[in-house]
């Protein structure tokens, strides 16, 4: 394991830096966003069904080889599995703007595919290994984060202006992962797996507890139920402002903008709060946004939707950042690389099934998407009450018996290092 600690200023800096600048792998899809009209046109004579796959497959894509990430992280160096990641990914985006649609769809695939799961997941198994902190770990994750949002906000608007002239011209966006790519292999540190005893450490390697992976579980179906709701905010909004008729394609790509500046800004301030209120950070946060979502459904208008858009966004970062920090406490560090793929996992699987939820549950129902909204809301909140009462009952019993919370954790990580 290599902590920041070890490293000189100058050098984590720029490790950061080459570290959250490649978030922009994360929300390289955002680049198609602006040409996603011209690719009917372009592939006009192929199947629809291809199209819409090399649009919106790649995320299905990227989720097994997210979890290989996990796998590999707990095994190798953290930095070749970035580094390798990271090389797919920019190979594959720069080189993406094909006419043949089997090219095109092979690179999007590698791309936003392949490169985003493996990416993903090594670059958040690198922060829980460089801040094994709790308290900082949550902040950078949440810097991450923050650094994610912009990217893609910038990356979303470069790409609009130059396909102006041409579809093509959107991917000239991805050649600034070049030197970032460079950055990763010239500044991140050696990060070798955990459970590799340092030179001259006579302490035996790391085993795991059995069972450990029971912990992950709960954790990766609560991201699965919340994420999924939020992604519906997210990913189809454009189909509610149509129903609600409340704007157009201006008024949607406002609201986009506004959620991502309102995502970035929150995911700053996630450690600070962290460091307050831990494992209860998420929980006023998904209420709130679960209120959001019925707000819109029962007062459909622009003002309500702006500002609902705007509360949701701020609010989400305090859901995300919080689990893939919890995850890495609730295992041994050994297996830090695994859960974090685990929940990588659902969380990616949520964004893939939220556009399907929203259309089946106006296909079954016959509801409009303005009169679904409110059911996404109540998901939400009765997620939150009942992992509320889990959390305090479970945080009552562990007083009861002598132990905290964050002293079962460490007790779990002893053990998985072989400490005594």
């Amino acid at each position: 394991m290599t902590e920041a600690k070890q490293l000189s200023k100058g050098r984590m800096v720029l490790a950061l830096a080459a570290l959250f600048l490649s978030s922009m792998c994360t929300l390289g899809d955002l680049v198609i966003n602006p040409i996603v009209a011209n690719l009917y046109e372009v592939f006009a004579g192929d199947p629809e069904w291809l199209i819409n796959f090399g649009i919106t497959g790649p995320a299905l894509v990227g989720l097994p080889f997210g979890l290989l990430a996990g796998f590999m992280c707990d095994r190798m160096d953290k930095k070749w599995v970035m580094v390798a990641g990271f090389a797919i990914f920019t190979l594959s985006a720069v080189f993406g703007a094909q006419s043949n649609i089997y090219a095109f769809v092979t690179l999007r695939c590698f791309a936003t595919g392949v490169g985003w799961g493996i990416t993903n997941t090594a670059a958040l198994s690198i922060l829980a290994d460089m801040f094994p902190n709790e308290d900082e770990h949550g902040k950078y994750v949440g810097w991450y984060n923050s650094v994610m949002s912009i990217m893609g906000a910038l990356m979303a608007a470069v790409a609009g202006f130059l396909a102006v002239a041409a579809w093509q011209n959107a991917f000239f966006t991805y050649w600034i992962a070049v030197p970032v790519l460079i950055m990763l292999i010239v500044f991140l540190p050696k990060l070798p797996p955990s459970h590799v005893a340092a030179k001259g450490d006579d302490k035996p390697a790391a085993v795991a507890p059995k069972g450990w992976w029971v912990k992950t579980l709960p954790l990766a179906v609560q991201v699965f139920f919340i994420a999924i709701c939020y992604f519906v905010m997210l990913y189809m909004i454009a189909v509610y402002v149509v129903d609600a008729g409340v704007g157009d394609e201006a008024f949607i790509g406002m609201l986009a903008s506004a959620g991502t500046i309102a995502t970035a800004v929150a995911s700053l301030i996630f450690g600070a709060v962290y460091k307050r209120m831990k494992n209860f950070v998420y929980i006023p946060a998904t209420i709130i946004m679960g209120t959001c979502f019925i707000a819109m459904g029962f007062f459909p208008n622009p003002a309500v939707t702006v500002v609902c858009v705007v509360v949701a966004g701020f609010f989400w970062p305090f859901y995300f950042c919080y689990f893939y920090v919890r995850v890495t406490e609730l295992v041994p560090a050994s297996k830090a690389g695994t859960a974090t793929s685990i929940v990588a996992f659902s969380d990616g699987l949520a964004a893939t099934g939220s556009s399907y939820l929203l259309t089946g549950i106006v296909g079954a129902t016959g509801l409009t998407a303005v009169q679904a909204w409110p059911i996404f809301g109540y998901v939400l909140i009765a997620v939150a009450v009942v992992s509320l009462v889990f959390a305090l009952s479970t945080r009552k019993g562990r007083k009861s018996n002598g132990q905290t919370v964050q002293d079962e954790a460490n007790v779990a990580r002893d053990e998985g290092l072989g400490n005594k």
